[in-house]
């Protein structure tokens, strides 16, 4: 399928946007672990590197529309919370990203499990591959939505501290305990959220993610000069 290269990795996973992202309001990131069993090529054989690129982002493209199409299932969901940012900022301006671009293994689990050889191999291309989205894409804000186990590789990414890329830390822990919710600026000037995974079930989570809809609701509508009042805000629980 493909020539070269690690074996157990999972096709690349890069992120499309709308045909309207240029001229959206709301321009929202929101950041997951990584897409189990991601593979932008199907049954097609490999032919130019161009060629995977476009349809790696077709193949996002296509998968993100579906979902925001989606309806609640059962259980809780990472597209559960898409849907509701969408509710609140527009899909147009709507980004779904992912902390790495590559799942590993036989079931296309987590690369952080992959060993020596071939996470280092992940997490730079992954590195990269974020920051150009960053340059690129200039969103305003981001909903860092990957979960525990990949915290220390996000906070390697996202240093914070002196000198880091993240300033201004805020916690509300009068709302929800400050180790499920943290918002900071980045590179000083992208407000950023940082939550527990959407598929997280404790109340403590759920308080993370509605807190997190009602502060992202209050800056789109301070951006747009209507009340927090006008503008309805779901519920992610």
């Amino acid at each position: 399928m493909r020539p070269g290269g690690l074996s157990g990795l999972s096709g690349l996973f890069l992120s499309s946007v709308s045909e309207n992202y240029s001229g959206a309001q709301n321009k929202v990131m929101i950041i997951g672990c990584e897409t189990r069993g991601w593979e932008p090529l199907g049954k097609s054989e490999f032919e130019t590197t161009d060629a995977y690129v476009k349809s790696a982002m077709n193949t996002h493209n296509n998968f993100f529309k579906k979902e925001l199409l989606g309806k609640k299932g059962r259980g809780l969901s990472f597209h559960d919370f898409t849907r509701a940012v969408e509710k609140i900022a527009g899909k147009d301006g709507l980004i779904y990203s992912n902390l790495f671009c590559f799942s590993w293994g036989k079931k296309k689990g987590s690369p952080i499990k992959s060993g020596d050889d071939v996470f280092p191999v992940v997490k730079e291309f992954s590195r990269k591959i974020l920051n150009a989205q960053l340059e690129i894409l200039k969103p305003d804000y981001i909903v860092f939505a990957n979960g525990i186990a990949s915290a220390p590789y996000r906070r390697e990414f996202f240093p914070h501290g002196e000198g880091g890329r993240c300033t201004n830390p805020k916690s509300y822990p009068e709302r929800v305990a400050v180790e499920y919710f943290w918002e900071f600026m980045l590179d000083e000037k992208i407000k950023c959220f940082r939550i527990h995974h959407p598929s997280a079930r404790s109340l403590n989570a759920v308080k993370g993610r509605n807190f997190t809809l009602e502060l992202l609701a209050d800056a789109v509508s301070a951006k747009a000069g209507v009340g927090a009042t006008e503008l309805h805000v779901p519920l992610a629980s």
